[in-house]
């Protein structure tokens, strides 16, 4: 995505919408002598942005105790729910030894349920058990395998399984069926964007957009009564036939995946960090992105997730039944892109 992309005007001469929120809220305007703000820095392997508005008396003081604030909260995402630092509470988890119960932080807690609930609600689609799959393709903390073997293929594949996470809400712990690799990196940064928005607004700012790694929440308006506007990402090899597509964040968070976003060679092929949890390998379907407006980011970003990695028919029926207000691009048999906007996306264009 790319933000605060300013008015439908700026985009280019090819087809393009723009989409608004069915019931907009009723947004205090700020005043014109609101200060402009903007932080940024990197965490969770990705970039983060803060641009927002504050009341001009506000001591620079405050201003540098908020960045601060925004650096402790990703931090605490980092040190709970990375797979890349050994000692992280999500490691402690993978390593933990089978049969056993582990309690784990509060914020940790709630995106794992989450992340089960969208898993159970997707059909498996999201899985955030595929961390042994996710690592042996070469996107996890372990060095990459030139092109795995069937046979390590299948092992790692035997061990992932949603089913296999039981939850207990009281003790905030979670079962360790034994050989159970979480991945949490198609869900946390939704997370750490609905946290840092939360908190944001807490410390009295009234109109800001948060953006970690693409995925990204605006509420408020700016001082000349503008939304935050935001534009969905096109894969980089359109021909030119999606359209650009404006979002209006009043309130709002998207989240999108496609699998152009990361990659890597494996043999002779390109492949994609985006796994098929029917297979344990890369997608190879022909679905090839999927944006999703939702209140959650955290709810957003997972079920980006679940609709890229499933085939173009599943994913139009899960976002049906869902409600989900989301966009999807796959290929058509000849070849070509289609675009397919969901019922609830299709009631916010203008």
């Amino acid at each position: 995505m790319c933000p605060d992309a300013g008015s439908a005007a700026a985009v280019s001469r090819r087809p393009r919408r723009v989409l608004v929120p069915v019931e907009i809220p009723a947004w205090r305007a700020p005043g014109r002598a609101l200060r402009p703000l903007f932080w940024e820095g990197r965490a969770m392997g990705t970039y983060w942005r803060v641009s927002a508005f504050a009341d001009s008396s506000v001591p620079e003081r405050c201003v540098t105790e908020i960045r601060r604030g925004i650096e402790r909260r990703l931090n605490t995402v980092v040190v709970q729910m990375s797979h890349y630092q050994w000692d992280s509470d999500l490691s402690r988890y993978n390593r933990a030894r089978a049969g056993t119960w582990v309690t784990l932080p509060d914020p940790f807690f709630d995106v794992l349920r989450c992340a089960v609930e969208i898993a159970a609600a997707s059909q498996g689609w999201f899985d955030p058990t595929l961390g042994e799959c996710i690592s042996l393709w070469g996107f996890g903390a372990e060095p990459p395998v030139e092109d795995p073997a069937e046979r390590a293929r299948r092992e790692a594949l035997r061990n992932c399984g949603w089913e296999r996470l039981k939850l207990d809400t009281v003790r905030r712990a979670a079962w360790q069926p034994g050989g159970l690799k979480l991945n949490l990196s198609a869900i946390a940064k939704g997370f750490a964007v609905d946290d840092l928005s939360r908190r944001l607004q807490q410390r009295g700012i009234v109109s800001a957009l948060v953006d970690i790694g693409g995925e990204l929440r605006g509420w408020g308006v700016k001082p000349d009564g503008t939304p935050w506007w935001v534009r969905v990402e096109n894969p980089p090899y359109d021909d030119g036939s999606i359209a650009e597509t404006l979002v209006a964040l009043c309130g709002l968070s998207i989240a999108s995946s496609g699998d152009w976003m990361q990659w890597r060679r494996a043999g002779q092929r390109l492949v994609c960090h985006l796994m098929d949890p029917t297979t344990g390998a890369p997608i190879e379907g022909r679905t090839c992105g999927a944006a999703v407006i939702h209140d959650s980011c955290m709810v957003a970003d997972a079920w980006a997730t679940a609709l890229c990695v499933a085939p173009p028919r599943a994913a139009m029926r899960l976002a049906g039944r869902h409600g989900l207000a989301a966009r999807l691009i796959y290929r058509k048999p000849s070849g070509r892109l289609g675009e397919w906007l969901s019922p609830a996306m299709q009631a916010m264009a203008r």
